[in-house]
């Protein structure tokens, strides 16, 4: 063994530590028809080791590839010496801003000269309201700011003050605007390694299908070394579908699971056409324990704003993969002692991912608990307790089974995995038995130790709870010579999840 030491794994443009093992490994699907610059059509995945790395593959907050929208207002009537005109724009999550007054001087005596002079008012403040202007004949162009997104496309967010002989025409939305899509890419890398600093994303940028089998999971998987244990499937080009949980379930189970690399999946779609939230799908009425439906995201921050000049779904797909990955295998990342959502500021106001707020009129303690009871993963609140924290971790099962909630899936894919490592050696390896046919003492006792190994690591991390050598079971009896297959059975002493705690309390 070598001697204790510190080891640094360093990231593009960063110096990171990881934690030992590999549960904190993480994914993150994509859909785009537009990549960043750091990603090709050939090179379309890679390995983040902090939101550094994700900006120097060209993943930035920047809005550069959104669509600014504009509005336009055509001077009809011009304004005499003194006269006034100003432009306020108001913005999403209600911000104003002034794009300063022009005041019409002496020598501005034409449309032209008057409508060239606003331009430059608006343009000379720029740099603190982020619009821009330019006049042509008797129109003027403002260009919002390409963060609006496309918030400026619908209501009357322009407003054009004027006094004395000043009269126009204002148009809205001259031109529509587009959101940015790395700046929502950005949010959730973010907000992923705010949750699990120390962590690894794979990061993987698909083209967006026709019809979604979620192939791209394997794909992503297998470029990672099928090193994920649990993956992040951001799906904004679509509404959220039932039908998606159980093809990702296949997904995950056929190709993934079953060949030795498998994985839990946070899936997360568009909700903002859904204007009932109570109305989500029951997703206890499905068998797909390997995926979780995430259908919170912030109410008030830049999740919020993000929503607003989106149009759709942000959630909280970001924060829920890096708490996670943060967790033991064994653990349940709702734990209020552990796992808080909130800075202070993103999250502090939880909401659903169609925008209502948890605490709207319409959202009762019932309706909040039968929301709950369909098993999605929202956040919530707790009276006298600061913070912001998950509901459960849910899977799309029925609570009933052994496999409802993520942490019951973690801890025996651990298992699995440890014991897979541990056996592979000796696959194809010769058994000895006694002269009866029975496999002997010794051979059970070594593959018995070589599959408890595993097992008693994770009780020494905390995954598992007692383990004893009776977890481990071969029948010396089984006739391996006929059917060349060696059956061993083990069993897990999972450890327990206090979701709810009940106290009797009463006067003596």
């Amino acid at each position: 063994m070598a001697r204790p030491d510190i080891v640094f794994i360093k990231g593009q443009g960063a110096s990171k530590r990881v934690a030992p093992g590999q549960d904190y490994i993480s994914g993150l699907l994509l859909y785009t028809g537009s990549l960043p610059s750091g990603f090709t059509t050939t090179n379309n995945t890679k390995a983040l080791y902090s939101i550094v790395d994700a900006e120097n593959a060209g993943i930035l907050p920047n809005y550069a590839d959104a669509t600014a929208a504009t509005a336009t207002y055509l001077i009809s009537t011009k304004g005499n010496t003194g006269d006034t005109i100003a432009w306020i724009y108001t913005g999403a999550q209600g911000a104003i801003l002034n794009l300063g007054t022009y005041t019409v001087g002496s020598s501005d005596t034409t449309i032209a000269l008057q409508g060239a002079a606003w331009a430059a008012v608006i343009n000379a403040g720029t740099n603190i309201h982020g619009c821009t202007a330019s006049f042509t004949t008797a129109t003027l162009t403002v260009t919002l700011p390409k963060s609006q997104g496309i918030f400026p496309n619908s209501g009357t967010p322009n407003a054009v003050t004027t006094t004395g002989a000043f009269a126009g025409t204002l148009t809205q939305n001259a031109s529509a605007g587009v959101a940015s899509k790395q700046a929502i890419w950005h949010y959730h890398i973010s907000e992923f390694f705010r949750g699990n600093p120390n962590s690894v994303l794979w990061i993987g940028f698909y083209p967006v299908p026709s019809t979604y089998t979620f192939a791209e999971i394997t794909l992503l998987q297998t470029a990672s070394g099928g090193t994920i244990r649990q993956m992040g499937v951001y799906k904004d080009a679509a509404a959220w579908a039932s039908a998606d949980l159980t093809a990702i379930n296949t997904q995950v189970v056929t190709y993934n699971d079953n060949k030795h690399k498998p994985l839990s999946v946070l899936y997360a779609a568009d909700l903002s056409g859904t204007s009932d939230i109570t109305t989500v799908y029951d997703l206890s009425t499905l068998s797909a324990n390997k995926v979780s439906s995430i259908i919170g995201q912030d109410g008030n921050a830049l999740g919020n704003f993000l929503y607003l000049t989106y149009g759709k779904s942000i959630t909280h797909l970001g924060i829920a993969l890096g708490l996670l990955s943060l967790s033991a295998v064994s653990e349940d990342f709702g734990e209020p002692a552990k796992f808080n959502i909130s800075d202070g500021t993103e999250n502090a106001v939880p909401a659903f991912a169609n925008g209502q707020l948890l605490s709207a009129p319409a959202l009762s303690d019932s309706a909040l608990d039968a929301i709950n009871n369909k098993r999605h993963i929202f956040a919530q609140q707790y009276i006298g307790y600061s913070g912001t924290f998950f509901v459960d971790n849910h899977t799309a099962i029925s609570a009933s089974s052994d496999y409802a909630y993520i942490n019951d899936n973690r801890v025996i894919d651990k298992a699995t995995r440890g014991i897979y490592t541990a056996l592979i050696p000796y696959l194809k390896s010769r058994l000895i038995k006694n002269a009866d046919g029975t496999l002997t003492t010794t051979t059970i006792s070594f593959l018995q130790n070589q599959c408890l190994a595993p097992l008693y690591q994770m009780n020494r991390d905390g995954d598992l709870s007692t383990v004893s050598t009776s977890d481990v079971y071969i029948d010396p009896t089984q006739n391996v010579t006929s059917t060349s297959t060696l059956v061993i059975t083990v069993l897990l002493n999972e450890d327990a999840i206090a979701r709810n705690i009940q106290i009797p309390i009463s006067y003596k």
